[in-house]
C-alpha cells in the first residue's frame, strides 16, 4: 500500500512538472544557467512520473504463501 501512495504522488507532482514545462512561454533569450536548471527539472519531472507509475500498477507480492 505504501508504494501505491508514493506511486500516486509521484505520477501527481512529476505530472505537474511536466504539465507546467509543456504550458509555459518559452522565452527566446535568456540565462543560460536558470534554462539549464529548468532542463533539469523537467527531466526529474519526467523520471519521477516514470517511476511513479511502476510503482503504482506493480502488483504487490502475495502474503498468503509463508
Amino acid at each position: 500500500m505504501k508504494n501505491k501512495i508514493f506511486g500516486g504522488i509521484g505520477i501527481l507532482w512529476g505530472g505537474a512538472i511536466v504539465v507546467r514545462w509543456l504550458m509555459i512561454a518559452k522565452p527566446e533569450s535568456g540565462s543560460a544557467a536558470y534554462q539549464s536548471g529548468e532542463h533539469a527539472a523537467v527531466v526529474f519531472g519526467v523520471l519521477m512520473l516514470l517511476v511513479g507509475l511502476y510503482y503504482f500498477f506493480k502488483k504487490s507480492p502475495s502474503k498468503s504463501g509463508k
